[in-house]
């Protein structure tokens, strides 16, 4: 076998930087804030739209407004949602048809609604659902609104 394209030979650069890397990043603690950012799933984007505009903007440079259809993917949006300059964030939720449902097309079983209640037939301009951040609950709102809003 030649010496020079031996595999620990062509892979050991490589190796030892990525143990050198992650070693440094844990003596100055980034590891565990990288670890913790790459879990969340959720982008908070400080740009104010209309639900529309947050739609389109999450649409084009994520993959959608988020769907909060678990507990797990509502904790993980609350935290992002925590330095939103504004008190309501949008969300994928949107009334139509006489129901409400995440763009996404993921389930709505899971429900978080301000008062434990969902809207029924909602006034026209009030069929875009939005996270509150005081009450950490979901709320509809004017769709015409400019809020942050969180993109998946």
């Amino acid at each position: 076998m030649d010496v020079l394209f031996h595999p620990c030979l062509v892979n050991c650069h490589l190796y030892t930087t990525t143990l050198a890397l992650l070693l440094i990043m844990e003596l100055y603690g980034l590891s565990s804030s990288l670890r913790q950012h790459l879990k969340t799933e959720f982008v908070l984007v400080h740009q104010n739209e209309t639900w529309e505009g947050a739609l389109e903007y999450c649409r084009t440079h994520y993959t959608d407004l988020a769907s909060l259809s678990t507990k797990e993917r509502m904790d993980s949006a609350l935290l992002e949602i925590t330095q939103a300059e504004t008190e309501y964030v949008w969300t994928g939720l949107r009334f139509l048809a006489g129901d409400w449902f995440w763009v996404t097309g993921d389930d709505l079983n899971y429900t978080a609604w301000y008062q434990n209640e969902q809207p029924q037939c909602p006034a026209r301009d009030l069929r875009c659902g939005a996270l509150d951040k005081q009450t950490k609950l979901w709320t509809h709102r004017n769709c015409e609104e400019k809020l942050s809003f969180v993109c998946q």
